[in-house]
Protein backbone atom coordinates (compact mmCIF):
# COMPACT_ATOMS: atom_id res chain seq x y z
CA UNK A 1 0.00 0.00 0.00
CA UNK A 2 1.29 3.41 -0.84
CA UNK A 3 2.00 6.31 1.52
CA UNK A 4 2.71 9.68 0.95
CA UNK A 5 4.28 11.83 3.25
CA UNK A 6 5.08 15.59 3.20
CA UNK A 7 8.28 16.67 5.20
CA UNK A 8 8.73 20.11 5.87
CA UNK A 9 11.06 22.43 7.94
CA UNK A 10 13.67 25.59 7.24
CA UNK A 11 17.16 25.70 6.65
CA UNK A 12 19.32 23.37 9.06
CA UNK A 13 16.56 21.16 10.84
CA UNK A 14 17.38 18.21 8.78
CA UNK A 15 14.57 17.74 6.20
CA UNK A 16 17.26 16.19 4.16
CA UNK A 17 18.21 13.53 6.48
CA UNK A 18 15.00 13.17 7.69
CA UNK A 19 14.32 12.29 4.07
CA UNK A 20 17.02 9.92 3.86
CA UNK A 21 15.86 7.99 7.00
CA UNK A 22 12.65 7.54 5.97
CA UNK A 23 13.70 6.56 2.80
CA UNK A 24 15.93 3.84 3.84
CA UNK A 25 13.64 2.39 6.15
CA UNK A 26 11.23 2.15 3.42
CA UNK A 27 13.98 0.11 1.35
CA UNK A 28 15.22 -2.34 4.29
CA UNK A 29 11.48 -3.28 4.58
CA UNK A 30 11.48 -4.21 0.43
CA UNK A 31 9.47 -1.08 -0.18
CA UNK A 32 9.66 0.77 -3.45
CA UNK A 33 10.66 3.98 -2.38
CA UNK A 34 10.64 7.40 -4.38
CA UNK A 35 11.48 10.77 -2.61
CA UNK A 36 11.91 14.20 -4.24
CA UNK A 37 13.26 17.07 -2.19
CA UNK A 38 13.30 21.18 -2.76
CA UNK A 39 16.10 23.04 -0.71
CA UNK A 40 17.67 25.61 -3.04
CA UNK A 41 17.52 28.21 0.01
CA UNK A 42 18.03 25.56 2.79
CA UNK A 43 21.48 26.83 3.69
CA UNK A 44 19.82 30.86 4.13
CA UNK A 45 17.03 29.31 6.54
CA UNK A 46 14.59 29.32 3.71
CA UNK A 47 12.03 26.21 3.11
CA UNK A 48 12.66 23.04 2.69
CA UNK A 49 10.33 20.40 1.83
CA UNK A 50 10.69 16.79 0.51
CA UNK A 51 7.99 14.44 -0.67
CA UNK A 52 8.12 10.58 0.13
CA UNK A 53 6.32 7.62 -1.32
CA UNK A 54 6.74 4.56 0.34
CA UNK A 55 5.36 1.54 -1.85
CA UNK A 56 3.90 3.52 -4.05
CA UNK A 57 4.16 4.82 -7.99
CA UNK A 58 6.83 5.85 -10.30
CA UNK A 59 5.85 10.04 -9.82
CA UNK A 60 7.81 11.40 -7.14
CA UNK A 61 5.99 14.41 -6.66
CA UNK A 62 2.55 14.60 -4.06
CA UNK A 63 -0.11 16.26 -5.28
CA UNK A 64 -2.08 18.71 -2.63
CA UNK A 65 -5.12 17.12 -1.13
CA UNK A 66 -3.27 13.35 -1.52
CA UNK A 67 -0.54 13.54 1.39
CA UNK A 68 -1.21 10.96 4.20
CA UNK A 69 0.65 12.59 6.27
CA UNK A 70 2.69 16.24 6.62
CA UNK A 71 5.62 15.88 9.18
CA UNK A 72 6.99 19.73 9.51
CA UNK A 73 9.67 20.73 11.89
CA UNK A 74 8.76 24.25 12.45
CA UNK A 75 5.32 25.78 12.98
CA UNK A 76 5.61 27.60 9.80
CA UNK A 77 6.14 25.72 7.58
CA UNK A 78 3.25 23.17 8.53
CA UNK A 79 0.93 26.10 8.20
CA UNK A 80 2.31 26.68 5.00
CA UNK A 81 1.96 23.10 3.81
CA UNK A 82 -1.14 22.22 4.84
CA UNK A 83 -3.06 21.91 1.42
CA UNK A 84 -0.81 18.60 1.13
CA UNK A 85 -2.74 17.00 3.02
CA UNK A 86 -5.65 14.73 2.18
CA UNK A 87 -9.44 14.60 4.73
CA UNK A 88 -8.72 12.08 7.22
CA UNK A 89 -5.07 12.37 7.23
CA UNK A 90 -2.23 13.95 9.89
CA UNK A 91 0.13 16.01 10.89
CA UNK A 92 3.08 16.10 13.12
CA UNK A 93 4.54 18.91 13.89
CA UNK A 94 7.75 20.29 16.08
CA UNK A 95 5.38 22.82 17.73
CA UNK A 96 4.74 24.32 21.42
CA UNK A 97 1.73 25.44 20.97
CA UNK A 98 0.51 23.20 18.36
CA UNK A 99 -1.20 25.33 15.34
CA UNK A 100 -3.15 28.72 15.25
CA UNK A 101 -6.62 27.71 16.78
CA UNK A 102 -8.61 28.51 13.79
CA UNK A 103 -6.47 26.46 11.88
CA UNK A 104 -6.98 23.51 13.98
CA UNK A 105 -10.95 24.20 14.00
CA UNK A 106 -10.54 23.86 9.93
CA UNK A 107 -8.52 20.54 9.62
CA UNK A 108 -10.82 19.37 12.71
CA UNK A 109 -13.55 20.06 9.76
CA UNK A 110 -11.97 17.85 7.15
CA UNK A 111 -11.17 15.03 9.77
CA UNK A 112 -6.93 15.90 9.80
CA UNK A 113 -5.61 14.77 13.14
CA UNK A 114 -2.73 17.51 14.61
CA UNK A 115 -0.38 16.02 17.00
CA UNK A 116 2.32 18.64 18.55
CA UNK A 117 5.69 17.82 20.40
CA UNK A 118 8.14 20.41 21.42
CA UNK A 119 10.75 18.26 20.04
CA UNK A 120 13.43 21.51 20.63
CA UNK A 121 12.87 21.55 24.45
CA UNK A 122 13.61 17.48 23.84
CA UNK A 123 16.50 17.57 21.95
CA UNK A 124 18.03 20.61 24.32
CA UNK A 125 17.62 18.37 27.52
CA UNK A 126 19.26 15.46 25.22
CA UNK A 127 22.27 17.43 24.73
CA UNK A 128 21.50 17.33 21.20
CA UNK A 129 19.98 20.03 19.23
CA UNK A 130 20.23 18.90 16.16
CA UNK A 131 18.52 16.02 17.10
CA UNK A 132 15.12 17.45 17.04
CA UNK A 133 14.10 16.22 13.66
CA UNK A 134 14.46 12.34 14.86
CA UNK A 135 12.51 13.29 18.00
CA UNK A 136 9.59 14.31 15.64
CA UNK A 137 9.85 11.45 13.31
CA UNK A 138 9.86 9.45 16.16
CA UNK A 139 6.94 10.71 18.01
CA UNK A 140 5.10 10.99 14.36
CA UNK A 141 5.76 6.85 13.91
CA UNK A 142 4.38 6.44 17.12
CA UNK A 143 1.32 7.73 16.11
CA UNK A 144 0.89 5.64 13.07
CA UNK A 145 1.57 9.04 10.81
CA UNK A 146 4.41 7.20 8.60
CA UNK A 147 3.24 3.55 8.26
CA UNK A 148 6.81 2.81 9.46
CA UNK A 149 7.62 1.35 12.52
CA UNK A 150 9.96 3.17 15.32
CA UNK A 151 12.21 -0.43 14.26
CA UNK A 152 12.02 0.54 10.87
CA UNK A 153 13.17 3.74 11.54
CA UNK A 154 15.84 2.67 14.10
CA UNK A 155 17.70 -0.06 11.22
CA UNK A 156 17.61 2.90 9.12
CA UNK A 157 19.44 5.47 11.37
CA UNK A 158 21.25 2.33 11.98
CA UNK A 159 21.89 1.86 8.81
CA UNK A 160 22.89 5.43 7.30
CA UNK A 161 25.32 6.41 10.35
CA UNK A 162 27.96 7.88 11.34
CA UNK A 163 28.56 5.88 13.97
CA UNK A 164 29.37 8.43 16.28
CA UNK A 165 25.87 9.83 16.25
CA UNK A 166 23.84 6.52 15.65
CA UNK A 167 23.72 6.12 19.81
CA UNK A 168 22.08 9.99 19.93
CA UNK A 169 20.09 9.05 17.32
CA UNK A 170 18.21 6.50 18.40
CA UNK A 171 17.79 8.15 22.25
CA UNK A 172 16.41 11.14 19.59
CA UNK A 173 13.66 9.01 17.90
CA UNK A 174 13.09 7.05 21.69
CA UNK A 175 12.60 10.19 23.38
CA UNK A 176 9.31 10.78 20.52
CA UNK A 177 7.84 7.71 20.57
CA UNK A 178 8.06 8.13 24.51
CA UNK A 179 6.46 11.36 24.08
CA UNK A 180 3.93 10.38 21.84
CA UNK A 181 2.91 7.73 24.52
CA UNK A 182 2.75 10.06 27.65
CA UNK A 183 0.47 12.10 25.65
CA UNK A 184 -2.13 9.35 25.16
CA UNK A 185 -2.08 8.34 28.35
CA UNK A 186 -3.01 11.34 29.37
CA UNK A 187 -5.56 11.87 26.65
CA UNK A 188 -6.99 8.42 28.18
CA UNK A 189 -7.32 9.75 31.82
CA UNK A 190 -8.71 13.54 30.86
Amino acid sequence: MERKLIIAGIGGQGVVYATKVLSQAGLLRGERVMASESHGMSQRGGSVMSHVKIGGSDAPLIRRGTADALVAFDRNEATRNLTFVRSGGSVCVNSLDGLDPAVMARLAETSISVHSIDADALARELGAPSAANLIVLGFAAAHGALGLTVTDLKESVRALGPAKAVENNLKALEAGVSTASLLKRSDETI
